[in-house]
């Protein structure tokens, strides 16, 4: 009976391997000579080995004005630590002097005022940052920034080009306003305030189980601010003050609008990703301007997903900056990542780890997971010359990794290059 037992173990055994060797072999013959050509491969082992390891990127991306670095997941060790070192060799050796993450851009212009003085970082990354940012992997970055600043005459400064939350555009107008004489604003100022709490109260609200908005009394009362914010607007265009503060007054004035307009004209989702196009623009004021953008893969290809009900902000980039922008993609196969449950991401999500799911048959994961390459980089034009469709996965701040998170897509259509890291982790919780 044991004899009989050994030998049905070693054929199912035999069995096994020849199979999973069979498979191997299938899922090595995915990529052609000429595929796996392109692909270059990446060290991940420090600083120097890496930046070695992507100088052809780094020359080829560093030609344009705007370079968007995107992620797969909003929580990914992986994808902050090699942004971080990319966007230090485009500071350190390309002239790029901006760096804007997908974070509500007035709560980022009060990072970056108090970012050469804070002796707490961590403290500054949680009252001005979304939690997704709130990690190790990015304080290395704004940390770099900010002792990169401490000895050097043309500065790094940290943007934000989103308009989640509608309090800082009030705290912002208010600081500089009390810098001039004229006090004629401020009663439209307090009267937008109470706008801004209420539908700031509701965005946070969402993530309370038992919250119920009380739209009758915030829709028509945003619908008031947006108005009142248009009128505050001519008011700002029309003052005689330094030309920095009012540029200044009128970036705050014009994101608090960003907010309250969907109340206003129910603007649909889609319009977020134009919007933050157009906050990218304002950084740059002169040709020395050069922008790293940090955000999600969706919104920084160079067409929208999901038939473009989302994403495409670097279309809408292209569109304003014809031919100067640079998108590098970034994806992983296995390993765990960092999401929250909360329905809105806001700077107190907790930030906790998930296990990532299986690439599902046929996605562009599964194939580059088929390389012999565990962690590379490739032109999509050069690898996907047929433009060939697959499933690819979108994560964002949640939870899922499932069949739900793909949309097919053609890697050329939505990046010029693409950074696969094969497997990957969750980031670290500030310590």
């Amino acid at each position: 009976m044991k004899i009989r037992i050994v030998i049905s173990s070693i054929v199912f055994l035999s069995y096994f391997l020849n199979t999973t060797l069979a498979f191997a072999q299938k899922s090595k013959s995915e990529f052609t000579a000429s595929q796996q050509k392109a692909i270059k491969e990446v060290s991940l082992k420090d600083y120097a080995s890496f930046k070695n390891s992507v100088k052809p990127l780094i020359n080829e991306m560093s030609t344009k004005q705007i370079i968007g670095l995107g992620e797969g997941t909003h929580g990914t060790a992986e994808f902050y630590k090699v942004r971080y070192w990319i966007t230090r060799i485009l500071i350190e050796e390309k002239g790029f002097n901006h760096v804007a993450f997908e974070n509500d851009l007035t709560e980022t212009w009060m990072f970056n005022e108090q970012l050469a003085t804070t002796t707490d970082l961590n403290a500054l990354m949680k009252q001005y940052m979304l939690s997704l940012w709130q990690n190790e992997e990015t304080k290395e970055l704004l940390q770099w920034v900010k002792d990169y600043n401490t000895k050097h005459d043309k500065k790094v400064s940290i943007n934000g080009i989103d308009y989640p939350v509608q309090k800082p555009d009030i705290l912002m107008l208010r600081q500089l306003l009390s810098k001039i004489q004229n006090t004629s604003l401020l009663p439209a100022i307090e009267s937008m305030s109470v706008a801004a709490d209420l539908q700031d109260g509701a965005w946070f609200g969402m993530n309370k189980k038992d919250y119920k908005a009380d739209w009758q009394t915030l829709s028509p009362m945003v619908k008031k601010g947006y108005v009142t914010a248009d009128s505050v607007e001519t008011e700002l265009k029309k003052m005689e003050i330094e030309p920095i503060l009012k540029s200044n007054l009128l970036l705050a004035i014009g994101n608090l609008k960003q907010g309250f307009e969907p109340f206003y004209k129910r603007t649909p989702e889609g319009a977020r990703d134009s919007i933050m196009a157009y906050n990218t623009a304002q950084i740059i004021k002169s040709t020395n301007d050069k922008v790293v953008i940090w955000a999600h893969n969706a919104h920084l290809g160079k067409t929208g997903i999901y038939n473009n009900a989302a994403g495409g902000t670097g279309g809408y980039i292209l569109k304003l900056f014809p031919n100067n922008y640079f998108v590098l993609g970034t994806g992983t196969a296995t390993g765990k990542f960092g999401g929250t449950t909360d329905a809105r991401a806001v700077n107190t999500s907790p930030i906790l780890p998930y296990q990532l799911e299986n690439p599902i048959k046929g996605s562009w994961e599964e194939f580059l997971s088929s390389s012999q390459s565990a962690n590379f980089y490739f032109n999509t034009a050069a690898l996907n010359m047929t433009n060939e469709k697959k499933p690819l996965r979108f994560i964002g701040y949640g939870i899922k990794s499932g069949k739900t998170t793909y949309d097919s897509s053609n890697l050329t259509d939505l990046f010029d290059a693409f950074l696969f890291l094969r497997q990957t982790n969750e980031p670290t919780n500030l310590r």
